[in-house]
């Protein structure tokens, strides 16, 4: 596969003239599955061009920043940057010889560049293959826009994802165990105390030694009572200082990041959370989330609110937007509703810019002349490997 990647990236792109492939030794462990993912995908091809996409994105909005001027504001440097990386992915991705169905993406409901569920990306007929898509072409636009740590180009095909609306979910990452038998349909800031113990019991751990990632109350304050609650019970609460971008937390399952996650809690987009399901499914299929449909309009309603309650406070828009996608704001689901186990093809990511936790580079000239951008691939069973790709710009 590597030898193929290699020639068939620069003909994808003709920007790049160098490709670097490093396999990582990956420990079979903390729940990894031992054998790969179902299905008949020409996966050459199909990882070629979503390698060649999420790199490309990265490097368009790594560059944005390059045209921006004083008069403008936050919103319009993260639209550029936004519009950058999805004008750069699509390029490659539209001449896919097989169709994307675009099943998870953001930016519809703010009419933002960005891919949109429901869009159909790629060159192919009727008769071709037809992978899912699942992209956000910036996890993290405002680190991007304000030149901060953290944002990545995310992307992922698979075979079975059902579609979601651009809306979020309040979420618990579990240990295989519990998918079951958790109700988190009440007010999380009443049960996730007794959550807690479960999840500690389930991981052979006294509560006071688990570590939990959940949501930075920079953007908004409401996910602080919940993190006061678990700073009260557990070890160790990571808050991210602004912006919340999960992949480095669940990439700690099999080792690539630090600290090692116990869970994740809190509110997060359906289309990252896609992302993230189809990410456990290739690498760690033995943990999965619990989660139920969460409003974006009641929290932008009642911005100085502290706890989740406005979450679950839907518009009427937003009501209808879960029914036409057969999703009911009254039940949970867990992540093998959102991702048909043992269906994920692979998943990439890519810095924006620099990802100390998964030790790449955001996109650096060298003396050369050439841009590297520095990325991984994920495949069935934990396979992950280190892609560097260099363009000549």
């Amino acid at each position: 596969m590597d030898e193929r990647m290699h020639g068939m990236i620069p003909a994808l792109d003709d920007r790049v003239t160098e490709v670097t492939v490093r396999w990582l030794d990956v420990p079979v462990a903390h729940g990894v599955a031992e054998t790969g993912a179902a299905g008949a995908v020409n996966t050459d091809e199909t990882d070629a061009h979503l390698v060649a996409a999420m790199s490309a994105a990265a490097l368009g909005a790594s560059l944005a920043p390059a045209a921006f001027t004083d008069a403008m504001s936050l919103n319009d440097r993260k639209v550029a940057v936004d519009g950058a990386a999805t004008e750069a992915a699509e390029r490659i991705l539209s001449q896919a010889p097989f169709r994307i169905r675009v099943a998870a993406g953001e930016g519809e409901r703010d009419d933002s560049p960005g891919a949109h569920s429901g869009q159909w990306l790629g060159a192919g007929n009727a008769s071709s293959t037809t992978l899912d898509g699942v992209f956000d072409y910036v996890d993290g636009t405002e680190l991007a826009a304000t030149a901060e740590p953290g944002a990545l180009a995310l992307g992922g095909f698979g075979t079975g994802v059902r579609a979601v609306p651009d809306l979020q979910a309040f979420a618990v990452l579990l240990p295989d165990g519990l998918m079951d038998s958790v109700d988190i349909m009440s007010r999380p800031e009443d049960f996730v105390t007794g959550l807690l113990d479960r999840i500690a019991e389930a991981s052979g751990k006294d509560t006071g030694d688990l570590t939990v990632a959940t949501h930075s109350v920079a953007s908004n304050p409401m996910h602080r009572t919940l993190i006061d609650l678990m700073r009260k019970r557990v070890g160790e609460v990571l808050v991210p200082e602004r912006v919340t971008v999960e992949p480095p937390s669940l990439l700690s399952l099999i080792g690539l990041s630090k600290p090692r996650i116990d869970s994740l809690i809190g509110a997060i987009g359906l289309s990252e959370l896609a992302f993230a399901a189809g990410l456990l499914d290739l690498m760690a299929p033995r943990h999965g989330f619990v989660f139920r449909p969460a409003s974006i309009a009641g929290p932008r309603a009642e911005p100085r609110l502290t706890s989740l309650d406005s979450l679950f406070e839907f518009s009427e828009d937003e009501e209808v937007s879960l029914r036409s996608d057969g999703w009911d704001k009254n039940r949970q689901y867990t992540s093998e509703d959102l991702v048909r186990p043992g269906t994920s093809t692979a998943a990439a990511l890519f810095a924006v810019t620099d990802n100390p936790a998964l030790g790449l580079r955001g996109p650096t000239s060298d003396e050369e002349g050439l841009t590297h951008v520095e990325g991984l691939l994920i495949k069935p069973a934990a396979r992950v490997a280190r892609i560097r790709l260099g363009y000549g710009i």
